[in-house]
């Protein structure tokens, strides 16, 4: 299936605006970060995904720009449907973290929000086949 390039530079766009910044506030804590700082840095993952000269961007407002961009071009494609899951995974954790009861699994949380990049990656990968 041939895709339009600028929605290949979309997929560009999306890896490093979304993949990359989601999982980076939590993968640059020490291993002694103490729970607050694990709860801050899912925070800022997630509300302060991307910051530019242009303003701050969530993670799901980052996601609402790229599906308007692409429409319905890579619903053909199985690593779409992957992606999707991952961002609803990742992104789900926006309304937990407001939970203090909840204690966050580092482990658990740093998966989810790098299987978002990994997701993009293999879909990537896909397209160019």
């Amino acid at each position: 299936m041939n895709l339009a390039e600028d929605t290949l530079e979309s997929l560009d766009d999306l890896l490093h605006d979304l993949g990359k910044y989601i999982a980076l506030p939590i993968t640059m804590l020490p291993p002694t970060a103490h729970h607050t700082e694990l709860r801050d840095a899912v925070q800022s993952a997630l509300l302060k995904t991307r910051t530019s000269p242009m303003g701050t961007q969530t993670a799901q407002a980052i996601w609402d720009t790229f599906c308007k961009e692409v429409g319905n071009q890579l619903t053909g494609f199985r690593g779409w449907h992957r992606l999707i899951e991952a961002v609803d995974t990742a992104c789900a954790w926006a309304e937990r973290i407001n939970d203090t009861t909840l204690v966050i699994d580092r482990t658990q949380v740093t998966d989810d929000m790098r299987a978002v990049s990994a997701a993009i990656r293999a879909l990537q990968d896909e397209c160019n086949e």
